[in-house]
């Protein structure tokens, strides 16, 4: 059974499980989109068709693809909105238009020539597939990393849970004796000491791992999108701290520290 501090780090852990959940999900969509938009036959390109859009138009030619000649055009419109935004916490978490959310995935060159041509050329098409074959990239390497994040979660959690099991034996240990109180008590106090070096030697550890993260990347696959420190993405929306091991290390030592003073007390 996890002691009270060390429970804090499976907060992080079911945090991160989840994220990775839906992380998986959204790389599942794109696949799907992505074999849709290559089964699509795209129209022909007529310069002659085309006309300066602005940004009120782009939405609505976006949005509304039904006012679109184009077969094509509609077909990948559909496809992504079966695919990306039938994503369950997309429905829930988002509130974006069809437009901006292609411009928050694929880019903003993307929907505008869309919205410009009204139709899928070839080479709108085969940018779609690369913008979406960069999504799901992303996506894999942050399953990856988030994997790794949940392992050391893990490990840390071992390590952490050892040391506060003792440092709850010696204090019971204390309690337990009757004679030699003084003796005993510099025992436990030494005792403390140690698990607080061990402390300092997870700390380092764990400052060794944030400095080089597994993933780098901003979760969108849009390159124009701002990127996100890996551990802020993780955890700033979840119960966890951002820095969930240091964090329960900085309980733990705490709790040490108090444990010491008091067993100061009973030495001679």
């Amino acid at each position: 059974m996890l002691g009270p501090v060390v429970g804090e780090l499976q907060t992080a852990i079911e945090a991160c499980r989840a994220e990775r959940e839906c992380v998986v999900v959204e790389r599942d969509a794109f696949q799907q989109f992505l074999t849709r938009v290559q089964q699509i036959e795209p129209a022909r390109f007529d310069p002659s068709e085309t006309s300066p859009t602005n940004t009120t138009d782009r939405s609505q030619a976006i949005d509304s693809p039904a006012n679109s000649g184009d077969i094509a055009l509609r077909s990948v419109l559909s496809a992504y909105k079966e695919t990306i935004l039938s994503v369950p916490h997309y429905r829930s978490g988002y509130e974006e238009t069809l437009a901006e959310n292609l411009t928050a995935e694929l880019g903003e060159d993307i929907v505008t020539s869309l919205a410009t041509n009204k139709r899928l050329t070839s080479a709108i098409q085969q940018a779609i597939v690369d913008r979406s074959q960069n999504a799901i990239d992303v996506r894999t390497d942050l399953i990856g990393g988030i994997t790794d994040e949940i392992d050391l979660l893990g490990d840390y959690q071992t390590k952490l849970s050892t040391i506060e099991t003792r440092q709850q034996n010696l204090c019971t240990h204390l309690d337990a004796v009757q004679t030699r109180r003084s003796e005993a008590a510099f025992d436990i106090w030494c005792g403390l000491q140690e698990l607080e070096s061990e402390l300092d030697e997870i700390v380092k550890q764990r400052q060794t791992d944030l400095r080089d993260p597994p993933v780098a990347e901003s979760p969108s696959g849009n390159t124009s999108v701002e990127k996100v420190d890996f551990y802020t993405y993780l955890y700033s929306e979840s119960d966890a701290p951002q820095y969930p091991v240091l964090s329960a290390i900085g309980d733990l030592g705490t709790a040490l520290r108090r444990d010491k003073k008091q067993v100061s007390s009973h030495l001679g």
